[in-house]
Protein backbone atom coordinates (compact mmCIF):
# COMPACT_ATOMS: atom_id res chain seq x y z
CA UNK A 1 0.00 0.00 0.00
CA UNK A 2 1.31 3.35 -0.41
CA UNK A 3 1.91 5.60 2.00
CA UNK A 4 -1.20 8.07 3.14
CA UNK A 5 -0.38 11.40 3.10
CA UNK A 6 -2.74 14.69 4.14
CA UNK A 7 -3.08 17.31 1.26
CA UNK A 8 0.00 20.30 1.99
CA UNK A 9 -1.70 22.83 0.19
CA UNK A 10 -3.65 25.06 2.44
CA UNK A 11 -7.06 25.82 2.03
CA UNK A 12 -5.82 29.94 1.53
CA UNK A 13 -3.68 29.35 -1.58
CA UNK A 14 -5.16 29.79 -4.89
CA UNK A 15 -4.86 29.85 -8.47
CA UNK A 16 -6.08 31.39 -11.56
CA UNK A 17 -9.50 31.82 -10.21
CA UNK A 18 -8.81 33.32 -7.25
CA UNK A 19 -11.17 30.64 -5.26
CA UNK A 20 -10.00 29.80 -1.88
CA UNK A 21 -10.27 26.08 -1.00
CA UNK A 22 -10.10 24.82 -4.40
CA UNK A 23 -6.24 23.74 -5.19
CA UNK A 24 -7.11 21.76 -1.95
CA UNK A 25 -9.69 20.36 -2.88
CA UNK A 26 -8.26 18.89 -6.17
CA UNK A 27 -5.58 17.85 -4.36
CA UNK A 28 -7.24 15.38 -2.19
CA UNK A 29 -9.36 14.22 -5.25
CA UNK A 30 -5.40 13.65 -6.49
CA UNK A 31 -4.23 11.66 -3.88
CA UNK A 32 -7.45 9.97 -3.45
CA UNK A 33 -7.03 8.55 -7.20
CA UNK A 34 -3.61 7.48 -5.97
CA UNK A 35 -4.76 5.51 -2.97
CA UNK A 36 -2.78 7.81 -1.29
CA UNK A 37 -4.84 9.68 0.83
CA UNK A 38 -5.02 10.02 4.35
CA UNK A 39 -8.47 10.89 5.41
CA UNK A 40 -8.37 10.63 9.15
CA UNK A 41 -7.73 14.11 9.79
CA UNK A 42 -9.95 15.27 6.86
CA UNK A 43 -13.99 14.71 8.09
CA UNK A 44 -14.24 18.16 9.17
CA UNK A 45 -14.08 19.70 5.94
CA UNK A 46 -16.60 17.68 3.95
CA UNK A 47 -19.07 20.47 4.52
CA UNK A 48 -16.34 22.84 3.21
CA UNK A 49 -15.51 20.94 0.18
CA UNK A 50 -19.48 19.97 -0.74
CA UNK A 51 -20.23 24.31 -0.17
CA UNK A 52 -17.56 24.90 -2.32
CA UNK A 53 -18.75 23.11 -5.30
CA UNK A 54 -22.51 23.65 -5.14
CA UNK A 55 -21.91 27.33 -4.50
CA UNK A 56 -19.74 26.97 -7.84
CA UNK A 57 -23.18 25.70 -9.81
CA UNK A 58 -21.56 22.62 -10.45
CA UNK A 59 -22.55 20.06 -7.57
CA UNK A 60 -20.61 17.17 -6.19
CA UNK A 61 -21.04 15.05 -8.72
CA UNK A 62 -19.58 15.87 -12.16
CA UNK A 63 -16.42 17.24 -10.22
CA UNK A 64 -15.53 14.35 -8.52
CA UNK A 65 -15.97 12.21 -12.27
CA UNK A 66 -14.05 14.40 -14.08
CA UNK A 67 -10.84 14.20 -11.52
CA UNK A 68 -11.46 10.73 -10.94
CA UNK A 69 -11.99 9.94 -14.73
CA UNK A 70 -9.59 12.64 -16.31
CA UNK A 71 -6.75 13.05 -13.52
CA UNK A 72 -5.62 16.93 -14.50
CA UNK A 73 -3.47 19.36 -13.34
CA UNK A 74 -4.73 21.86 -11.03
CA UNK A 75 -4.96 24.51 -14.36
CA UNK A 76 -6.08 21.51 -16.17
CA UNK A 77 -9.44 21.48 -13.83
CA UNK A 78 -9.92 25.44 -13.48
CA UNK A 79 -10.22 25.63 -17.26
CA UNK A 80 -12.64 22.70 -16.86
CA UNK A 81 -14.77 24.71 -14.25
CA UNK A 82 -14.89 27.79 -16.98
CA UNK A 83 -16.09 25.34 -19.50
CA UNK A 84 -18.52 23.96 -17.47
CA UNK A 85 -19.97 27.07 -16.26
CA UNK A 86 -19.82 28.72 -19.54
CA UNK A 87 -17.29 31.47 -18.22
CA UNK A 88 -14.99 32.36 -15.34
CA UNK A 89 -17.01 32.67 -11.50
CA UNK A 90 -18.53 36.49 -11.56
CA UNK A 91 -16.29 38.46 -8.68
CA UNK A 92 -18.93 38.92 -6.85
CA UNK A 93 -19.91 35.44 -6.54
CA UNK A 94 -15.69 34.86 -6.00
CA UNK A 95 -15.93 37.05 -3.27
CA UNK A 96 -18.73 35.21 -1.59
CA UNK A 97 -17.31 32.01 -1.45
CA UNK A 98 -14.16 33.37 -0.13
CA UNK A 99 -15.68 34.56 2.66
CA UNK A 100 -17.47 31.63 3.47
CA UNK A 101 -14.29 29.54 3.12
CA UNK A 102 -12.96 32.07 6.09
CA UNK A 103 -16.12 32.00 8.21
CA UNK A 104 -15.73 27.95 8.21
CA UNK A 105 -12.33 28.00 8.62
CA UNK A 106 -12.28 30.53 11.75
CA UNK A 107 -15.63 30.41 13.18
CA UNK A 108 -17.29 27.82 15.46
CA UNK A 109 -19.41 25.23 14.14
CA UNK A 110 -23.17 26.44 14.90
CA UNK A 111 -26.37 24.41 16.29
CA UNK A 112 -29.15 24.52 13.67
CA UNK A 113 -31.86 25.22 13.82
CA UNK A 114 -31.13 29.17 14.98
CA UNK A 115 -34.00 30.88 16.43
CA UNK A 116 -36.14 32.35 13.77
CA UNK A 117 -36.46 36.16 14.25
CA UNK A 118 -35.13 38.14 12.06
CA UNK A 119 -35.94 36.56 8.79
CA UNK A 120 -37.45 39.12 6.14
CA UNK A 121 -40.63 38.68 4.19
CA UNK A 122 -41.03 34.73 5.55
CA UNK A 123 -42.90 32.55 3.64
CA UNK A 124 -44.39 30.01 5.75
CA UNK A 125 -47.07 31.05 7.96
CA UNK A 126 -47.14 30.13 11.38
CA UNK A 127 -49.85 27.29 10.74
CA UNK A 128 -47.19 26.11 8.13
CA UNK A 129 -44.51 26.14 10.67
CA UNK A 130 -46.73 24.33 13.63
CA UNK A 131 -47.32 21.61 10.99
CA UNK A 132 -43.51 21.55 10.37
CA UNK A 133 -42.64 20.75 13.90
CA UNK A 134 -45.59 17.61 14.23
CA UNK A 135 -45.12 16.27 10.73
CA UNK A 136 -41.36 17.09 9.70
CA UNK A 137 -42.53 17.70 6.69
CA UNK A 138 -44.36 20.92 4.83
CA UNK A 139 -45.49 21.85 1.22
CA UNK A 140 -44.62 25.29 0.19
CA UNK A 141 -47.34 25.99 -2.52
CA UNK A 142 -46.46 27.95 -5.78
CA UNK A 143 -43.03 27.69 -4.92
CA UNK A 144 -42.23 28.25 -8.85
CA UNK A 145 -44.11 29.55 -11.35
CA UNK A 146 -45.64 26.87 -13.49
CA UNK A 147 -43.65 28.21 -16.67
CA UNK A 148 -40.82 27.86 -15.17
CA UNK A 149 -41.83 23.85 -14.25
CA UNK A 150 -42.87 23.72 -17.98
CA UNK A 151 -39.16 24.70 -19.13
CA UNK A 152 -37.76 22.58 -16.88
CA UNK A 153 -39.59 19.28 -17.55
CA UNK A 154 -39.02 20.20 -20.96
CA UNK A 155 -35.39 19.94 -20.33
CA UNK A 156 -35.03 16.70 -18.86
CA UNK A 157 -37.57 15.34 -21.76
CA UNK A 158 -35.07 16.58 -24.40
CA UNK A 159 -31.99 15.68 -22.55
CA UNK A 160 -33.43 12.06 -22.00
CA UNK A 161 -34.18 12.21 -25.69
CA UNK A 162 -38.02 10.91 -25.11
CA UNK A 163 -41.36 12.32 -26.14
CA UNK A 164 -43.88 13.30 -23.39
CA UNK A 165 -46.51 12.62 -25.87
CA UNK A 166 -45.26 9.14 -26.55
CA UNK A 167 -45.21 6.68 -24.07
CA UNK A 168 -43.75 3.75 -25.96
CA UNK A 169 -40.59 6.01 -25.72
CA UNK A 170 -41.05 6.56 -21.97
CA UNK A 171 -39.38 2.43 -22.04
CA UNK A 172 -36.75 3.10 -24.54
CA UNK A 173 -32.74 3.04 -23.66
CA UNK A 174 -31.04 2.47 -20.20
CA UNK A 175 -33.04 5.27 -18.21
CA UNK A 176 -33.91 3.88 -15.08
CA UNK A 177 -35.05 6.59 -12.37
CA UNK A 178 -32.44 9.60 -11.85
CA UNK A 179 -31.61 12.03 -14.77
CA UNK A 180 -27.65 13.58 -14.35
CA UNK A 181 -28.36 16.59 -15.89
CA UNK A 182 -27.24 19.42 -13.86
CA UNK A 183 -26.08 22.28 -15.96
CA UNK A 184 -29.58 23.74 -17.78
CA UNK A 185 -30.62 27.49 -17.30
CA UNK A 186 -34.06 26.55 -16.64
CA UNK A 187 -33.06 23.91 -13.50
CA UNK A 188 -30.74 26.71 -12.26
CA UNK A 189 -33.49 28.86 -12.60
CA UNK A 190 -34.94 27.27 -10.26
CA UNK A 191 -32.33 26.62 -8.03
CA UNK A 192 -32.62 30.33 -7.48
CA UNK A 193 -36.72 30.95 -6.67
CA UNK A 194 -37.09 33.67 -4.16
CA UNK A 195 -39.93 31.56 -2.90
CA UNK A 196 -37.52 28.18 -2.06
CA UNK A 197 -34.83 29.85 -0.80
CA UNK A 198 -36.86 31.76 1.86
CA UNK A 199 -38.34 28.60 3.37
CA UNK A 200 -34.93 26.81 3.81
CA UNK A 201 -33.58 30.18 5.58
CA UNK A 202 -36.53 29.96 8.02
CA UNK A 203 -35.99 26.56 8.85
CA UNK A 204 -32.44 26.56 9.38
CA UNK A 205 -33.26 30.03 11.39
CA UNK A 206 -29.93 31.38 8.94
CA UNK A 207 -30.02 33.34 5.43
CA UNK A 208 -27.05 32.66 4.43
CA UNK A 209 -27.87 29.45 2.48
CA UNK A 210 -26.07 27.86 -0.71
CA UNK A 211 -28.08 25.51 -3.06
CA UNK A 212 -27.39 22.50 -3.79
CA UNK A 213 -26.54 21.02 -7.46
CA UNK A 214 -28.96 18.25 -7.69
CA UNK A 215 -30.37 15.39 -9.99
CA UNK A 216 -34.18 15.37 -11.02
CA UNK A 217 -35.76 12.47 -11.72
CA UNK A 218 -38.78 10.55 -13.89
CA UNK A 219 -40.49 8.31 -12.18
CA UNK A 220 -42.28 6.52 -14.91
CA UNK A 221 -45.52 4.73 -14.53
CA UNK A 222 -45.14 0.55 -14.04
CA UNK A 223 -45.25 -1.51 -17.02
CA UNK A 224 -45.89 -5.09 -17.67
CA UNK A 225 -46.07 -5.81 -13.82
CA UNK A 226 -42.49 -4.26 -13.17
CA UNK A 227 -42.13 -1.17 -10.90
CA UNK A 228 -39.58 1.34 -12.36
CA UNK A 229 -40.29 4.09 -9.10
CA UNK A 230 -35.90 4.13 -8.13
CA UNK A 231 -35.61 4.27 -4.55
CA UNK A 232 -39.15 3.17 -3.82
CA UNK A 233 -38.00 1.78 -0.41
CA UNK A 234 -38.22 4.05 2.78
CA UNK A 235 -34.72 5.17 3.55
CA UNK A 236 -32.53 8.09 4.95
CA UNK A 237 -29.91 9.80 2.95
CA UNK A 238 -28.24 10.71 6.48
CA UNK A 239 -25.99 8.97 9.14
CA UNK A 240 -28.28 7.52 12.01
CA UNK A 241 -25.65 7.44 14.40
CA UNK A 242 -27.19 9.54 17.49
CA UNK A 243 -27.56 12.46 17.78
CA UNK A 244 -28.70 13.36 14.72
CA UNK A 245 -27.51 16.66 13.33
CA UNK A 246 -30.79 18.97 11.83
CA UNK A 247 -30.99 19.03 7.98
CA UNK A 248 -33.58 19.97 5.37
CA UNK A 249 -34.08 18.35 2.18
CA UNK A 250 -36.39 18.83 -0.57
CA UNK A 251 -38.09 17.98 -4.23
CA UNK A 252 -39.65 20.34 -6.53
CA UNK A 253 -42.52 18.68 -8.41
CA UNK A 254 -42.49 20.05 -12.09
CA UNK A 255 -45.62 17.73 -12.69
CA UNK A 256 -48.88 17.90 -11.68
CA UNK A 257 -48.65 14.51 -9.16
CA UNK A 258 -51.39 12.97 -7.45
CA UNK A 259 -51.05 9.96 -4.96
CA UNK A 260 -51.01 7.09 -7.35
CA UNK A 261 -48.69 8.96 -9.83
CA UNK A 262 -45.60 7.79 -8.33
CA UNK A 263 -45.81 10.36 -5.77
CA UNK A 264 -43.09 11.53 -2.79
CA UNK A 265 -43.65 10.16 0.39
CA UNK A 266 -42.82 9.82 4.36
CA UNK A 267 -43.27 8.90 7.69
CA UNK A 268 -45.30 11.77 9.45
CA UNK A 269 -43.79 12.52 12.99
CA UNK A 270 -40.48 10.09 12.81
CA UNK A 271 -38.28 12.60 13.43
CA UNK A 272 -39.64 13.30 16.74
CA UNK A 273 -39.21 9.73 17.52
CA UNK A 274 -36.51 8.13 15.59
CA UNK A 275 -34.05 8.06 18.69
CA UNK A 276 -36.57 6.47 20.87
CA UNK A 277 -36.88 3.56 17.73
CA UNK A 278 -33.20 3.55 17.43
CA UNK A 279 -32.57 2.66 21.26
CA UNK A 280 -35.11 0.10 20.98
CA UNK A 281 -33.55 -2.07 18.11
CA UNK A 282 -31.47 -5.28 18.98
CA UNK A 283 -27.82 -4.01 19.12
CA UNK A 284 -27.26 -6.46 16.29
CA UNK A 285 -30.05 -5.04 14.09
CA UNK A 286 -29.27 -2.66 11.56
CA UNK A 287 -31.92 -0.17 11.16
CA UNK A 288 -31.88 0.20 7.27
CA UNK A 289 -32.37 -3.55 6.80
CA UNK A 290 -35.83 -3.19 8.30
CA UNK A 291 -38.96 -3.21 6.97
CA UNK A 292 -40.34 0.37 7.60
CA UNK A 293 -43.29 -0.03 5.81
CA UNK A 294 -45.24 -0.82 8.81
CA UNK A 295 -44.44 2.95 10.13
CA UNK A 296 -47.64 4.45 8.08
CA UNK A 297 -45.26 6.40 5.22
CA UNK A 298 -48.16 8.53 2.99
CA UNK A 299 -47.77 9.72 -0.26
CA UNK A 300 -47.91 13.73 -0.94
CA UNK A 301 -49.77 14.81 -4.04
CA UNK A 302 -49.00 18.44 -5.11
CA UNK A 303 -48.96 20.34 -8.02
CA UNK A 304 -46.28 21.85 -10.44
CA UNK A 305 -44.48 24.67 -8.91
CA UNK A 306 -45.77 22.95 -5.28
CA UNK A 307 -42.07 22.27 -3.03
CA UNK A 308 -42.10 20.05 -0.55
CA UNK A 309 -39.38 20.47 2.44
CA UNK A 310 -38.75 17.12 4.46
CA UNK A 311 -37.20 16.90 7.69
CA UNK A 312 -33.92 14.03 6.81
CA UNK A 313 -34.77 12.25 9.66
CA UNK A 314 -38.05 11.01 7.96
CA UNK A 315 -37.72 7.83 6.29
CA UNK A 316 -38.56 8.45 3.03
CA UNK A 317 -38.73 7.27 -0.94
CA UNK A 318 -40.80 7.52 -4.03
CA UNK A 319 -43.71 5.38 -4.76
CA UNK A 320 -44.74 2.98 -7.44
CA UNK A 321 -46.26 4.81 -10.29
CA UNK A 322 -50.01 3.76 -10.85
CA UNK A 323 -51.10 6.32 -13.21
CA UNK A 324 -50.81 7.08 -16.63
CA UNK A 325 -48.06 9.56 -16.82
CA UNK A 326 -44.44 9.90 -15.07
CA UNK A 327 -44.12 12.06 -12.34
CA UNK A 328 -41.06 14.09 -12.90
CA UNK A 329 -39.15 16.33 -9.95
CA UNK A 330 -36.14 18.34 -9.44
CA UNK A 331 -34.36 17.92 -5.97
CA UNK A 332 -33.23 20.89 -4.34
CA UNK A 333 -32.26 21.70 -1.20
CA UNK A 334 -30.31 24.92 0.69
CA UNK A 335 -28.09 24.66 3.64
CA UNK A 336 -25.91 26.72 5.76
CA UNK A 337 -21.87 26.54 5.11
CA UNK A 338 -21.27 25.03 8.59
CA UNK A 339 -24.40 22.18 8.57
CA UNK A 340 -21.42 19.31 7.92
CA UNK A 341 -19.31 20.11 10.52
CA UNK A 342 -20.96 18.09 13.28
CA UNK A 343 -19.09 14.90 13.86
CA UNK A 344 -22.26 12.68 13.19
CA UNK A 345 -22.84 14.29 9.44
CA UNK A 346 -22.52 11.67 7.11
Amino acid sequence: MPPQLEPEISSLETGALGILHLRRYWDKHRLEVEGRLDKRNLHAEYGLDFTLMNGLGLGIVEPADYLFQRRPDFPAFERWIVEKLGGAPEPGLVARLNDMVRRHLEAAPRTFPLPREGIDEPVLTEQDLAFWEENGYVILRNAVPVADCRDAEAALWAYLGMDPQNPESWYTGDHQFWISLFQHPALSKNRAAPRIRKAFEQLWGCSDVWPTVDRSSLNRPARDGVHLSGPSRLHWDVSLALPMPFGVQGLLYLSDTHAEQGAFRCVPGFHRRLEEWLNELPPEQNPRDMDLEHLGAIPIAAQAGDFILWHHALPHGSSCNHADRPRVVQYLKLFPHDHGRHPQWK
